[in-house]
């Protein structure tokens, strides 16, 4: 049975044939079929090529066959976002809603100059009060909002690394979403303190682990799973580095923190703990091709051979840097030299308060930024963007069997992309054209194995301003509770236009 206007909306036995587009599988073999198409049979890919074979393998099947015309679209796999924070719940708290307008008296942030470590030791320390204040129906409702719009720029897995939110609250949210998700807790129980030559505990370490130990035991499986995550190494005590490691082998899993991701951070971590920050991983035992080491850059010589040596994976977010104030792209290069040399460095949004640019913005401004410092518009083609957020972060992530490229036998989770407008005319590549002048707002369709979640950019599955009423009733509901934030900063905040 063919129906050009219809999709499949979830693995009910039926079959989607997703017809005639430019399909890029990100496969080892970064193979691309100008006219090409995907046979999904329940929630798995049952053929990809060209259209030909493709039908020809539809036409052998015994159950009905649903047609998407994707002529005029690019077809892609399911971004994987392997490093992301829900911060939403720190709109009002952390004064973001309440700045002027205007943006010129603003101040260089804590990431900025090579990044102020004892500020942002103490204020990844105090999202744990933060965190503990939500309620669940709170929790609940910015966690679903915040999923929502990774899902609908086009990231169909999540690896959270820790977030402004109660982890029960993104299992849930992610499940009621159809979303793919990683989850952990924020574990940080340090803070380094100036003139001090000692960290400062500030948490009790056995309940952060106690925590995490629970949430990996109660892991739901299926479509979420569980990493352990340390916020930051300076904000990592040795006994929580050790309880992590051993949490990490005997539940087998994989393990973020970040790392090396500030000039600074090197000197501070040296007074607080006698090293530097990836020889101590590895001397807690976290230095291993398990590990995710986030940002990473400001590593020296030694430590740089040590990540390539241990296989560790890098994830990175370009599109964040600048307006963090970060350097760490151009500043050591660190990054551009390790994809040269063919190490797994992917992609990733990072988090914020407001939607910081999603995989599509990050495979631009990788695009960009590394083949600006190389020198070499080769170092980073814009099929390794796409290899970077899919496949490689994939890996990173230890969900590569399922998920990462359009491959039969794996997940069907993809995405199309419209590329009839005047961007795409004339270019062989629309790819290219996507990264030059498109963006997460061209995301037309979403399917996570199997279920159109979006479809024409707009939820098949969920009430989008339902998401947003509620989610704005959280974010007031919880933040009156707050002191610091006044009821007259609350009308104002949330004035109705």
């Amino acid at each position: 049975m063919s129906n050009p206007d219809g999709v499949n909306s979830g693995p009910d036995g039926h079959a989607t044939l997703i017809r005639g587009g430019v399909v890029h599988t990100a496969d080892d073999g970064e193979r691309v079929y100008p006219v090409g198409s995907v046979l999904v049979v329940g929630d798995r890919v049952a053929a990809v090529g060209d259209v030909a074979r493709v039908d020809a393998a539809a036409a052998e099947l015994s159950v009905d066959v649903r047609t998407v015309d994707a002529d005029g679209m690019m077809v892609l796999p399911g971004f994987v976002n392997g490093h992301w924070h829900d911060m939403f719940a720190g709109r009002v708290v952390l004064r973001a809603a309440s700045r002027p307008p205007s943006d010129r008296d603003d101040q260089p942030g804590f990431f900025s100059h090579g990044g102020d470590l004892p500020q942002v030791t103490a204020a990844f320390d105090a999202f744990h009060d933060l965190i503990a204040g939500l309620a669940a129906d709170e929790a609940s409702a910015i966690a679903r909002y915040s999923l929502w719009t990774q899902l609908r720029s086009g990231t169909t897995t999540v690896g959270d690394t820790g977030s402004l939110n109660r982890p029960d609250a993104l299992v849930d949210a992610a499940r009621s979403l159809g979303i793919r998700l990683s989850v952990s807790t924020w574990a940080s129980d340090a803070v380094c303190l100036p003139g001090e030559h000692r960290h400062r505990r500030t948490r009790d370490t056995d309940r952060l682990l106690a925590e995490l130990a629970d949430l990996l035991r109660t892991a739901p499986g299926g479509t979420v799973r569980v990493r352990p995550s340390a916020l930051y190494v300076p904000a990592m005590s040795d006994e929580l580095g050790r309880g992590l490691a051993d949490l990490v082998s005997r539940h087998d899993t994989r393990f973020a923190t970040h790392v090396a991701a500030l000039r600074n951070e090197s000197e501070a971590v040296r007074a607080c703990y006698g090293t530097t920050p990836v020889r101590r991983l590895a001397d807690l035992g976290l230095l291993t091709d398990r590990l995710t080491a986030v940002h990473c850059a400001f590593v020296d010589d030694e430590e740089r051979e040590l990540l390539v040596a241990s296989g560790a994976h890098i994830s990175h977010s370009p599109a964040k840097y600048g307006p963090s104030g970060e350097s760490t792209l151009s500043e050591t290069a660190v990054l551009t030299d390790l994809v040269a040399r063919g190490v797994g460095v992917s992609l990733s949004t990072d988090g914020g308060v407001f939607p910081l640019g999603s995989m599509a913005e990050a495979m631009r401004a990788a695009w960009q930024a590394h083949n600006e410092i190389a020198a070499d518009n080769t170092r980073v083609l814009p099929s390794t963007a796409l290899a970077m957020a899919t496949r490689t972060a994939a890996r990173g992530l230890g969900w590569d069997d399922e998920v990462g490229s359009l491959e039969v036998g794996k997940q069907a989770d993809l995405v199309l992309v419209r590329t009839t407008d005047w961007r795409y005319l004339l270019n062989p590549r629309p790819l290219e054209a996507f990264l030059t002048l498109g963006g997460s707002l061209d995301v037309d369709t979403v399917m996570v194995a199997g279920r159109v979640l979006v479809r024409a950019g707009h939820a098949t599955e969920v009430d989008e301003d339902e998401l947003e009423r509620e989610y704005l009733r959280a974010l007031r509901s919880y933040s009156a509770r707050h002191p610091h934030v006044s009821d007259e900063v609350l009308s104002r905040v949330f004035r109705t236009p």
